[in-house]
């Protein structure tokens, strides 16, 4: 089985080097590929020191930017199934063979990790986790989908599944307007319960009034999601 592990990583310096090293250890001897996001600091040396091949965009883009241009490079060379991990550490790469393998023997599309299923590690603050609640309701509202953790980031998919995210992943915050369209087209999502730890380093890009602009831009997403036809 031939796995692709798409790192998007903007200012991670302090973590990028011992995500690609412990992604590269695993047994399924996954492909790295890290999507350098303009960072102003040397996130891209630290990941080709580790052994990643390293996607260098010429400007910020924002995640959504950073994980489609990842997902392209990595389908040119036909893999079996893509991963997507966080650079900041929070995503821990030794659950990847769990979402792989939940992926292949329940015949799903997406395998979603999920902090809220484990309840330990990371659980956020307070205020986020009233925001991915409300996005956890808005999903049930919009398409029926049950997911608890539907801004976690960190998931595997087929194919099929990462071939249809390539073409609709919107540029910014797509996490969750992603999970309704895969649903739309008919492919099984299942989450799986992972521990999630605190940022190595860096600081996160959603935080203060940016939280606020979130919370609106991904809520008028899902409206417009829930009046467009199938």
């Amino acid at each position: 089985m031939r796995v692709a592990v798409v790192i998007p990583a903007f200012n991670e310096e302090a973590s990028i080097g011992a995500v690609v090293r412990a992604t590269r250890a695993l047994e399924l001897a996954p492909r790295v590929i890290v999507v350098d996001d303009a960072s102003g600091d040397r996130t891209g040396e630290e990941a080709r020191a580790a052994g990643a091949t390293v996607l260098s965009l010429v400007f910020n883009g924002g995640i959504g930017a950073a994980v489609q241009a990842g997902l392209r490079f990595a389908l040119e060379d036909a893999p079996d199934l893509v991963v997507r991990v966080d650079g900041d550490g929070q995503h821990d790469p030794d659950d990847i063979p769990r979402l792989v393998e939940v992926l292949v023997s329940q015949k799903a599309q997406l395998v979603l990790a999920s902090r809220y299923l484990s309840k330990g590690g990371l659980q956020t603050t307070r205020a986020r986790r009233i925001g991915i609640a409300w996005f956890s309701l808005m999903l049930r509202w919009v398409c029926g989908l049950t997911i608890t953790d539907p801004t976690s980031g960190f998931w595997a998919a087929d194919r099929e599944a990462a071939e249809l995210l390539l073409a609709q992943y919107s540029s910014d915050y797509p996490e969750v307007d992603s999970l309704v369209y895969l649903h739309r087209k008919g492919h099984a999502i299942v989450e799986v319960p992972v521990v999630m730890k605190p940022r190595s380093g860096g600081v996160s890009s959603i935080q203060g009034p940016r939280s606020l602009f979130y919370m609106v831009k991904v809520t008028l997403a899902l409206l417009m999601q829930r009046v467009t036809p199938r």
